[in-house]
């Protein structure tokens, strides 16, 4: 039987931070100084999704860097409590698929900015013939915010559900996002252990088909570099790492790499960075655990057979010093 890749065996792998703010809305540098920052660290791509407001940097790429355009959506449910610490909210990042979208869909012209955004909203474009999109706490709004969005073209992601204080009963009910945040870096540095792995599950078990992403959701200096998105793309141009996103050729990380991982003959097969173990994950009561029996010593590869009943798989790599890394699923 032919080998399938779940992950591309062609292109190269670019480092990317998909969530980002700047100047623009809350965050201290600039995107000029995110970028100079970044690359620096051995990034390739950033995502500038300020808060709310949708501002392309096309002028910042270059033969060495992609900045992908985006912005944050935040839904609060005022509706339950005033007190914020309680307070379950939303967000989420929009990015383009696409380096000739201008327009930020479901606009409004008065509310929700963050930091300087009130100031800075005369950058925005919008669809003037609309009126003012009213956001509300509720599934029904946030699916078809989502689906809206996927519709002109951005791809969707469902960040950091930990700091946002929702549980299953909560985001059980999303549909119509592309892909989960599984680390956050802002996040983690402030105490929150934002590793959604078990929200991964919840949801592929449902059935929805989403992939693993990670951010630094980067506001200052010290929620930077915390954890990040590999994305195997044809090039390091807009195009080629949107039809990476598009294809489901990257994964979270906040360490290992994942070199090689493809169906062959019935089994999923993987091989990664030095690892402690590298864990087969399914919809189901099948799992392995790949590990050396020699203390100290790592693993490179592994293997899984897949049953029938296998709703889907993914894995999970662990390095020595315990940073993870997480695999997009193969869906049965």
């Amino acid at each position: 039987m032919a080998r399938e890749y779940i992950l591309s065996s062609s292109g190269k792998d670019y480092k990317a931070n998909l969530h980002c703010h700047t100047t623009i809305s809350d965050g201290i540098m600039t995107p000029e100084e995110i970028k100079k920052n970044y690359m620096e660290k051995g990034y390739s791509v950033v995502a500038y999704t300020d808060h709310d407001l949708f501002v392309p940097h096309l002028d910042l790429c270059d033969e060495n860097f992609v900045a992908l355009s985006g912005y944050e959506m935040e839904f609060y449910d005022y509706d339950t409590t005033e007190d914020f610490s309680w307070m379950r909210v939303t967000h989420l990042n929009m990015i383009a698929l696409d380096e000739k979208i201008e327009i930020q869909p479901l606009f409004h012209r008065k509310r929700y900015f963050i930091g300087n955004g009130v100031q800075n909203k005369g950058m925005i474009k919008f669809d003037e013939t609309q009126p003012d999109f009213e956001r509300q706490y509720t599934p029904e709004c946030l699916n078809y915010v989502m689906k809206t969005c996927k519709d002109k073209g951005f791809f969707v992601i469902y960040n950091h559900p930990r700091w946002s204080l929702e549980n299953y009963e909560v985001y059980g009910k999303y549909s119509e996002m592309n892909a989960l945040e599984l680390m956050n870096g802002s996040s983690y540095e402030g105490g929150y252990i934002e590793h959604n792995h078990q929200v991964f599950d919840d949801l592929l078990c449902q059935g929805k088909k989403i992939g693993a992403v990670a951010g630094d959701d980067n506001h200052g200096i010290k929620d930077m570099y915390w954890c990040w998105t590999m994305i195997r793309a044809e090039s390091l141009t807009y195009k080629g790492v949107a039809d990476a996103l598009k294809n489901g050729d990257y994964y979270a990380t906040n360490g290992p790499t994942i070199n090689e991982l493809y169906k062959e003959n019935g089994e999923i097969f993987v091989k990664t960075s030095d690892a402690k173990s590298i864990v087969f994950s399914t919809g189901i009561r099948h799992a392995a655990n790949i590990y050396s029996e020699i203390p100290g010593k790592t693993v490179n590869e592994g293997s899984f057979k897949l049953r029938d009943n296998d709703k889907y798989v993914r894995v999970t790599v662990v390095g020595p010093d315990g940073s993870i890394a997480y695999s997009n699923p193969y869906y049965l």
